[in-house]
């Protein structure tokens, strides 16, 4: 009887955790989500199975309670084994906020997963950023484009515009540095970040 009402509350506390995300925008016209065809707009709760047809979907959407943004992608889904959102941060909790890292080598480590870029990802920096420190990548065969990344105080930023424009290319092996201005040589964090550009619409 006491492991039976132990397991009750368990269920009861599992309940009251439950979060709800907002749709802000998605590369589909719409997902079921739960019961529903999700679309723009839309409200669904981190327990409801989302079914995905495509491994290059993705929603990008807000949690109501932390006001946090996140993006959710098939294939990540699909590698995970999940079918809701809080499954997903259970399976895979190092994802579930990229900015754990107290160090490059943190950075780096936290780096080894696939980056899935829709529009623009935040990653943390274990060190301040200011006008005589950022982060750069370079990236592609032969000779190599360079692109400074922006940044707002331990804060830095991968977003689409990185790469080139009218390019069939969405995939990127990237090489990761700390730049300061006043050394001589750049910081590697890592030569081997890998990128996949989603597509903006899928084709339906």
């Amino acid at each position: 009887m006491r492991k039976f009402s132990l397991l009750v509350f368990l269920c009861f506390c599992l309940q009251l955790h439950a979060e709800d995300f907002k749709i802000l925008q998605m590369n589909t016209s719409t997902i079921k989500i739960g019961a529903v065809q999700c679309k723009p707009g839309d409200v669904f709760s981190d327990e409801d199975e989302i079914f995905w047809t495509n491994e290059k979907q993705a929603i990008k959407a807000m949690n109501l309670q932390t006001k946090e943004t996140r993006l959710f992608v098939a294939k990540e889904f699909s590698r995970a084994k999940a079918t809701n959102v809080k499954d997903f941060f259970l399976r895979e909790n190092h994802l579930s906020s990229r900015g754990g890292a107290t160090s490059f080598s943190d950075l780096a480590e936290e780096l080894q997963e696939t980056v899935y870029l829709y529009d623009i990802v935040s990653l943390n920096s274990p060190v301040e950023l200011d006008s005589l420190s950022c982060y750069v990548i370079s990236y592609g065969e032969g000779a190599k484009k360079w692109r400074t990344l922006m940044s707002t105080d331990k804060t830095f930023y991968l977003s689409r515009e990185l790469f080139s424009e009218g390019s069939d290319e969405t995939v990127f092996t990237l090489s990761l540095y700390f730049r300061r201005k006043n050394l001589p040589n750049d910081y590697l964090i890592t030569d081997d970040l890998h990128v996949v550009l989603l597509p903006l619409q899928l084709d339906e």
